[in-house]
C-alpha cells in the first residue's frame, strides 16, 4: 500500500490476494472471413472537367471502381466509399517492364516507383510511365466486404487533386477530396433513383440497389481527412449537398488509416458517428501520427448526438504505404523501440501481407458491426479494450487501443459517460470539479500536453523514482461522495513517457488504482497492468517515438470493497514499479459494460514480437548538391503573393504530409510540383510574410521534423521578378 495508510476492510484485504489471478477476458470475433455472395467489379470514368462543386481552378474527373455482389436483386445494399491518399499519379518500372499497371521482370512482379505527378495536371503520363491506379489498392478489403452484401466504391482522385498544388484554406486539398466524394455520392444517388441512367461500363443498372441510409466511409492518409471533410461538408448548416443528393445520407461509420489532420482551415471532427483511426507505429510519411488528434478533440464534445463509440487502433511494426497494395515502395526505413520489429521490408518491396492482416481485421469489423440492416454489433469488440483481439491479429503483431463508448457526458440526454478527471483546470492542485488533487512522494507532477496529440488532450505528467507515492483526484468535498453505482467501468487513457525512469527490464511500467470513499477509506488496489500493457514508446526509424495514449477499462466490480454510492475520488498509487514516468488523462465513468474480469492477455509478453532490442534512430539526410533557386516571381495576377520556384537534383517524394518551404522564419505550406516534375517545386508566400525575410536567409523544404531536408542556399531578394 501507499503511505496514505488507507482504511481497508478485511474482505477487501482478502480480495487483494485473490486479484493476483484475474479472469481471462472474452475474445472479440474475427470479421475477416469471406461472405456467402459471389462478387464482381467494374469501373466508371467520366471525361475531366472543371467542376466548381469540387474545385474551380483545375480539371478533375469522376473515376471509381465499384465492387458488388454479382446478384443485386437482394438489395438495396449498404454503401461503403473508399478514398486513397496522396501519392504519385504516374509510375515507372525501376526494373522489368509493364503488364497492365504492374511491373514484371520475367514472370516475377517487382516494385513500381510512383515518382511523377504529370497525370495530375495534364491527364497523361510521360513516356515509359503508366497511370498509378491508387484506387485499386484496397481491393483486398473491398472484395471481402462485397461478399457480405456491401457495394463498395473506391474513388480515384489522380486528376487535379492527388499531388496537386494546394490552395488557401485547403493546403492538402482535403476539402476538395471531401467535395469529390460527395459528387460521387450525388451521381450514385441519381443512378439509384432513375432507372436506365447508370453508366454502361458498370454492366448493371444500379436503380434501387443502394441503401443510402447505411453509408460507411474509409479514408487512407489525406483520404482520411478527406472522408472526414465529406462528412462535415454534408452536415454543415446550409450545406448545398443534401439538396444535390436525391437520397438522404446516413453515415453510420468512418474508418481512417494513418490520416492527416489540420491540412485545411477547418477543424474536422467525427462526432455523431462511429469512428476509428488506425495508426501505423512505424509510419515514415505521417510520422507524427497526427490522425490521433480527432479522437482527442472529440473527447471534449460532451453533447455528442447521437452518442457513438470512438477508438484508435495503434498497430506496431507497420508503415504507412503498405495498407494500399498499389503503394509498392515503403515510406519507412524501419522501426525503433523494443518489441517493434517491422512487418515490412525497408526499401523497395511489394507490400506486407502481415500488415494487411491488421487492416482486414479492423476495417471489416468496423463496417460489419455498424453499417447495414444486418450489422452485428459484436464485431465492435475488436475496438473495445475489455476484449482480447482475435488470433488473426495477435499472431501477427501488437495493437494498442484507445476507446470510449462516447464522449457524450454528464446530464446530456442519452450520455453514456461522465467525466471524472480531464486535468483541464490550470492549478495543479485543483481537480476537474474544483476540489483537490492530492499528491505525495512523486518526483514530478505537472499538467500539460502529450507529444503527437492534440492540444485538447490535457494530461497529468507524473514521474516517481521511489515507490510509495500517489496522486488522488477528487470530485466532491471532504466527507462527501457521489453515487456511481449506475456505471459499469472506470476508463482512463495512459501512456509511458520517453523516460529513463521507466524500467527496461521487464519493459513494463505498472501502477495501481483505488476508489476512495467519502469517509476516506478505499477499495482494494487494482493493477493497471491487468487491463493494458504499458511499454514503449516505440516509433519509426527516424527516432520519433510515439507515446500514443491507450485506454484501460476497469469494471467497477473489480474495485472490491468499494461503496459505489459514496465515491469521492480516484487514487493512482505508485507502489509497485520502483520508478516510472507516465501520461494520464480522460478518466471517465461509462454506463456500458462488457462483462467483468481483467484482460490478462495484455499483461503477457507479445508472443510474436517478444522483447527485441531497440534500434538506433536513423538521422534524416540533408540534400543540397545541385539544388538551385530557379526564379522568384511577384504574382502578376495577385500582387499580394510571391512565388519561389526551386529545382533539386535529388527527387522529392510525393507524400501525404505537407511539403513546406521555409525562408528564414517564414514558412509556406502552399506548394506543388511544376508540371508533375518531382524535382521542381513552387511555393507561394504572402507578400507580407515575404517582406519579413531578408537576403541571406536560408531556403529549405521538407515534410516534417523527421523528414529529409532539401537545402537551396541563401535568399537573394534582388532576383524577384515583378
Amino acid at each position: 500500500m501507499t503511505s496514505k495508510q488507507r482504511l481497508i476492510s478485511a474482505s477487501t484485504a482478502l480480495f487483494i490476494l485473490a486479484s493476483a489471478l484475474p479472469a481471462l477476458a472474452d475474445t472479440a470475433p474475427d470479421a475477416t472471413d469471406f461472405g456467402p455472395l459471389a462478387t464482381t467489379s467494374a469501373e466508371y470514368k467520366f471525361p475531366a472537367t472543371i467542376d466548381p462543386d469540387i474545385i474551380g481552378d483545375r480539371f478533375t474527373e469522376l473515376w471509381a471502381v465499384v465492387y458488388m455482389p454479382v446478384d443485386l436483386s437482394g438489395g438495396p445494399y449498404p454503401l461503403l466509399v473508399f478514398k486513397h491518399g496522396n501519392h504519385g499519379t504516374c509510375g515507372s518500372c525501376t526494373a522489368g517492364s509493364f503488364v497492365g499497371y504492374e511491373c514484371f521482370m520475367g514472370e516475377t512482379q517487382v516494385a513500381r516507383s510512383d515518382g511523377s505527378s504529370a497525370y495530375t495536371t495534364s491527364g497523361t503520363c510521360p513516356v515509359n510511365f503508366v497511370v498509378t491506379p491508387n484506387h485499386l489498392g484496397y481491393t483486398y478489403l473491398a472484395e471481402r466486404l462485397a461478399s457480405w452484401g456491401y457495394i463498395v466504391v473506391s474513388i480515384n482522385s489522380n486528376r487535379g487533386i492527388t499531388a496537386g498544388m494546394g490552395v488557401a484554406g485547403d493546403a492538402g486539398l482535403n476539402l476538395a477530396r471531401g467535395r469529390l466524394i460527395l459528387k460521387h455520392l450525388q451521381r450514385l444517388s441519381e443512378w439509384n433513383t432513375n432507372p436506365g441512367t447508370t453508366p454502361v461500363d458498370l454492366g448493371v443498372d444500379l436503380f434501387g440497389t443502394i441503401d443510402f441510409n447505411n453509408v460507411g466511409l474509409m479514408g487512407h492518409s489525406r483520404g482520411g481527412e478527406g472522408v472526414r471533410a465529406a462528412y462535415n461538408l454534408y452536415r454543415d448548416s446550409g450545406s448545398p449537398w443534401p439538396a444535390r443528393i436525391p437520397n438522404p445520407l446516413t453515415f453510420k461509420a468512418i474508418f481512417e488509416i494513418g490520416a492527416v489532420d489540420g491540412q485545411t482551415s477547418r477543424i474536422l471532427n467525427p462526432d455523431g458517428t462511429v469512428w476509428n483511426q488506425l495508426l501505423p507505429m512505424c509510419d515514415g510519411d505521417v510520422s507524427n501520427l497526427q490522425g490521433v488528434k480527432p479522437f482527442d478533440r472529440t473527447m471534449q464534445i460532451f453533447t455528442e448526438s447521437p452518442a457513438t463509440q470512438k477508438s484508435t487502433f495503434t498497430v506496431w511494426g507497420t508503415n504507412h504505404n503498405y495498407y494500399n497494395t498499389e503503394w509498392q515502395v515503403s515510406d519507412s526505413a524501419g522501426c525503433t523501440g523494443a518489441g517493434n520489429p517491422p512487418l515490412f521490408t525497408p526499401g523497395a518491396s511489394l507490400g506486407s501481407p502481415s500488415q494487411r492482416q491488421a487492416s482486414l481485421a479492423s476495417v471489416m469489423a468496423m463496417f460489419r458491426a455498424n453499417v447495414g440492416p444486418g450489422a452485428d454489433a459484436t464485431f465492435n469488440r475488436n475496438f473495445n479494450p475489455m476484449f482480447d483481439l482475435p488470433a488473426v491479429v495477435t499472431d501477427v503483431t501488437r495493437v494498442d487501443r484507445a476507446y470510449t463508448d462516447s464522449p457524450a457526458s454528464g446530464l446530456y440526454p442519452g450520455a453514456p459517460t461522465t467525466v471524472f478527471e480531464d486535468f483541464t483546470q490550470a492549478a495543479l492542485g485543483t481537480s476537474e470539479y474544483g476540489f483537490t488533487i492530492d499528491t505525495f512522494g512523486l518526483a514530478s507532477y505537472v499538467k500539460g500536453s502529450v507529444p503527437n496529440h492534440d492540444v485538447a488532450a490535457r494530461a497529468a505528467l507524473i514521474s516517481w523514482d521511489t515507490p510509495g507515492g500517489y496522486l488522488e483526484t477528487n470530485w466532491t468535498d471532504v466527507g462527501m461522495g457521489n453515487d456511481i453505482s449506475g456505471y459499469a467501468t472506470l476508463d482512463l487513457r495512459v501512456s509511458r513517457q520517453n523516460s529513463a525512469l521507466n524500467p527496461p527490464t521487464p519493459n513494463i511500467t505498472n501502477f495501481n488504482l483505488q476508489l476512495v470513499m467519502a469517509d476516506g477509506s478505499a477499495s482494494g488496489e487494482v493493477p493497471v497492468s491487468n487491463y493494458t500493457q504499458l511499454t514503449g514508446p516505440v516509433g519509426g526509424a527516424a527516432g520519433g517515438l510515439h507515446p500514443i495514449l491507450q485506454t484501460a477499462r476497469i469494471p467497477l466490480v473489480d474495485f472490491f470493497g468499494a461503496d459505489l454510492t459514496q465515491i469521492r475520488g480516484v487514487s493512482l498509487n505508485f507502489d509497485d514499479t520502483p520508478s516510472g514516468a507516465i501520461y494520464v488523462t480522460n478518466i471517465r465513468l461509462s454506463q456500458i459494460g462488457a462483462g467483468t474480469g481483467a484482460n490478462q492477455e495484455l499483461a503477457q509478453p507479445n508472443a510474436v514480437l517478444g522483447n527485441t532490442a531497440s534500434n538506433a534512430p536513423i538521422e534524416a539526410p540533408v540534400y543540397s548538391d545541385g539544388n538551385i533557386v530557379a526564379q522568384l516571381t511577384s504574382s502578376g495576377s495577385n500582387g499580394n503573393q510571391v512565388m519561389v520556384e526551386v529545382y533539386s537534383a535529388t527527387e522529392i517524394p510525393i507524400t501525404n504530409s505537407l511539403l513546406t518551404m521555409r525562408i528564414g522564419n517564414q514558412e509556406s505550406g502552399i506548394t506543388g510540383f511544376i508540371n508533375g516534375d518531382t524535382r521542381n517545386v513552387a511555393a507561394w508566400f504572402d507578400a507580407g510574410a515575404f517582406a519579413q525575410v531578408n537576403s541571406g536567409d536560408p531556403i529549405t523544404i521538407r515534410y516534417g521534423s523527421d523528414s529529409p531536408v532539401w537545402s537551396f542556399g541563401l535568399l537573394d531578394k534582388r532576383l524577384v521578378n515583378k
